[in-house]
């Protein structure tokens, strides 16, 4: 019989310093979606230069600093996983107008490219 140990976290997962390199079989998270209006003040507090091109009509800008700053959770979850263990990351697409552009921003797609550039193995995903 294997005994295994769960813990549930609710914290930032940018520095997951309570948690050792390679301990974790399974990651579970939803963070903020970038481009969803709900999410803009959190990216804006850590990235003042989010606020300056949402302001500006710059939304392509945004998309991509907002998923730098996703990032950092990215490397940090790669830090902890283990070999053979599994991200589960729920986030959805966005549709929004910044100035005059109206656009979908494909928050799942620019994830799991930055997962395969970590060399992960992707599975199908759920949209």
């Amino acid at each position: 019989m294997f005994k295994t140990i769960h813990k549930v976290f609710y914290s930032n997962s940018m520095k997951m310093e309570e948690i050792g390199n390679k301990s974790v079989n399974l990651v579970c998270t939803s963070p903020p979606y970038p481009m969803i209006e709900l999410w803009d003040e959190l990216f804006s507090e850590l990235n003042p230069e989010i606020k300056h091109a949402l302001e500006s009509g710059h939304g392509k800008q945004a998309f991509d600093l907002m998923n730098t700053e996703l990032n950092h959770i990215w490397r940090e979850v790669d830090r902890v996983i283990a070999p053979g263990g599994f991200v589960c990351i729920n986030i959805g697409d966005a549709t929004r107008k910044i100035g005059k552009q109206f656009q979908l921003y494909s928050n799942h797609t620019r994830i799991t490219e930055y997962f395969q550039k970590m060399s992960y193995d992707i599975l199908p995903i759920i949209i």
